[in-house]
């Protein structure tokens, strides 16, 4: 029996979703970087023939893209929709705060595999410069909602982005109880204000609670 050609296979029903694929794909982007994201590799991986994919893409570079914009959708939009519900200061930042210390929201380890695959793609790094903007203007605008001038409210912004990213660079890992003993302080390094000692522990309290259920 003759074997079936790529395009034959692509004749049969998909065997994976589109979402499958992604979710695939997206893993073998942290743990082996963009030259590991290969069609062959990602069919082992989910147990489908290469036709399965021909389902939902044209080709390898339509699943990259799609990698790009679920990277944006899930590392992007949380921390801007966190600022935007939110309606005080006190409530955006750590609201933002949030959503960085839980990976089930934010992925810091998504992050860098993208920001490491730009070194080697200029549209990727044009794509990583335009969030990494947009990021620190959602910050920045929420820093002006709040009475801050521009130029202060954009070096906020920044400061308080940069931190963040430059932790995930790092690698540093440490205790979520050490991290929250510095809350206060690193809210006063980031806004100029106190946060409410009452309101900061209890936010403290529920992200090591988080943190020991997680284990």
């Amino acid at each position: 029996m003759p074997l079936l050609s790529t395009r034959d296979e692509a004749k049969r029903p998909p065997q994976q979703t589109r979402d499958g694929w992604i979710e695939a794909a997206l893993a073998m982007l942290v743990e082996e970087g963009v030259e590991g994201v290969q069609i062959t590799q990602l069919s082992k991986r989910l147990g489908v023939s290469r036709g399965s994919f021909y389902w939902h893409f044209a080709s390898r570079e339509e699943l990259l893209d799609a990698l790009i914009a679920e990277w944006r959708a899930r590392n992007s939009d949380v921390m801007i929709g966190a600022l935007a519900a939110s309606d005080s200061l006190q409530q955006g930042i750590l609201d933002l705060f949030s959503v960085w210390v839980d990976h089930t929201r934010f992925d810091p380890e998504l992050d860098q595999a993208v920001r490491d695959w730009a070194r080697r793609s200029e549209p990727v790094r044009e794509s990583v410069a335009r969030e990494d903007a947009d990021r620190v203007a959602a910050i920045a605008a929420f820093f002006r909602r709040h009475g801050f001038a521009k130029t202060e409210a954009f070096i906020r912004a920044r400061i308080i982005y940069f931190t963040q990213v430059s932790y995930y660079a790092l690698g540093i890992q440490e205790p979520m109880t050490d991290r929250m003993s510095y809350l206060e302080a690193y809210y006063r390094c980031f806004t100029g204000q106190e946060v409410d000692k009452d309101v900061a522990t209890a936010f403290g309290a529920r992200l090591i609670r988080a943190e020991e259920d997680a284990r």
